[in-house]
């Protein structure tokens, strides 16, 4: 045989298997709902495709990316040229805002992997926005948090975190973050936020900008646009020291701290007393040298300085704790001071001050 009908046949037989490949042609891949009332309830839309092959191809499976989204399919083969569909139906309980949502459907023959997308923006019920967005923030923004909270961040260490909006005013508004540490940095996304859409302020929490050791609090604001009354809203984190690095040796020869007395007995107490104080000693125990990174609290009517932030082996440091009787809240004093070290073992400890009120 010649090498002439060799390439024929071949030709042929490529020509043959591609012939008898499915194939479809979708009529469309994308929907868009627009903007709807949440107490319409779900909505559907119908993904048509034309069976352009010369085999008969079914749909054998369609998987939602989400559990709010649902499809539904015949499993029927659809002959050459006849039309098949796929509808997709989105429940919108619960969602207020704006969604984007696919379902990848697979056809019976190679390669026929294809993204269903169904989008739209809900305008939430009042009930369902105001539990997934219950903070008010200045005229028609709504927070999903009240607060900051950025929890736990190793000194050195960059976090990111989320804090999501609902604009449930009939205006587009432009969000706005004021008041930064220096320690914080925000962005906005989108920055212009139509009616009914959700927005997400990103903020970045850079531990090293920060000068503290444990609780930092501090307030931010945020406008919901240009000239709008704002609202401010607390941050909080705790920064800690991350000691996961040391070697054995250096943990043999980790400063170790000892307070002599965890607890400040004030006794009893008079409101019309001054000021009063009480020094504790703070020892170090270990081979290198301890560093007080921070001795705080939080209980209003109580104070607490130290002499000095390095304590070599052996040596101490001197606490003074003060208390002012006319500025304690309660009919008891139960306060508590942290005592944050570089001791890998015991980073934080803690001193309580107690005292009982007289002649209320």
């Amino acid at each position: 045989m010649n090498r002439t009908l060799l390439s024929i046949l071949a030709i042929c037989c490529v020509a043959f298997t591609s012939m008898a490949e499915g194939s479809v042609r979708w009529l469309e891949t994308t929907h868009n709902f627009g903007a709807f009332d949440e107490s319409v309830g779900p909505v559907s839309c119908r993904f048509s495709f034309v069976n352009t092959g010369n085999e008969p191809v079914a749909v054998i499976a369609a998987r939602p990316n989400c559990g709010c989204t649902a499809p539904k399919y015949s499993t029927t083969p659809i002959a050459p040229g006849d039309t098949g569909f796929v509808a997709v139906s989105y429940d919108p309980a619960g969602r207020p805002g704006r969604f984007d949502k696919f379902v990848a459907v697979d056809l019976s023959y190679p390669s026929s992997r294809i993204k269903l997308h169904v989008a739209g923006t809900v305008i939430g019920a009042p009930s369902s926005v105001s539990q997934r967005f219950p903070a008010a923030c200045g005229s028609g923004l709504l927070l999903a948090k009240g607060a900051l909270m950025t929890g736990e961040v190793d000194k050195g260490q960059l976090r990111t975190v989320f804090l999501g909006g609902y604009n449930s005013s009939p205006d587009t508004l432009q969000p706005s973050v004021e008041g930064l540490p220096p320690y914080l940095q925000a962005a906005v996304e989108p920055q212009r936020v139509p009616p009914g859409e959700q927005v997400s302020f990103v903020f970045y929490f850079n531990s090293a900008e920060c000068p503290l050791y444990g609780l930092v609090t501090d307030s931010i604001t945020i406008r919901p646009g240009a000239g709008a009354e704002a609202c401010d809203i607390p941050s909080v984190a705790i920064v800690r020291e991350n000691f996961s690095r040391l070697t054995p040796g250096q943990l043999a020869k980790a400063p170790v701290v000892y307070i002599a007395e965890p607890v400040a007995d004030f006794g009893r107490i008079s409101r019309s007393d001054a000021t009063l104080s009480r020094t504790i000693t703070i020892g170090n125990q270990g081979k290198n040298a301890l560093e007080i990174r921070r001795v705080y609290t939080t209980d209003p009517g109580v104070g607490v300085t130290v002499n000095t932030t390095r304590v070599k082996k052996g040596k101490q440091a001197e606490a003074t704790i003060t208390v002012d009787p006319g500025a304690l809240p309660g009919a008891m004093l139960n306060a508590r001071i942290s005592v944050i070290t570089n001791d890998p073992a015991n980073p934080v400890q803690t001193i309580r001050v107690v005292g009982e009120f007289v002649n209320n």
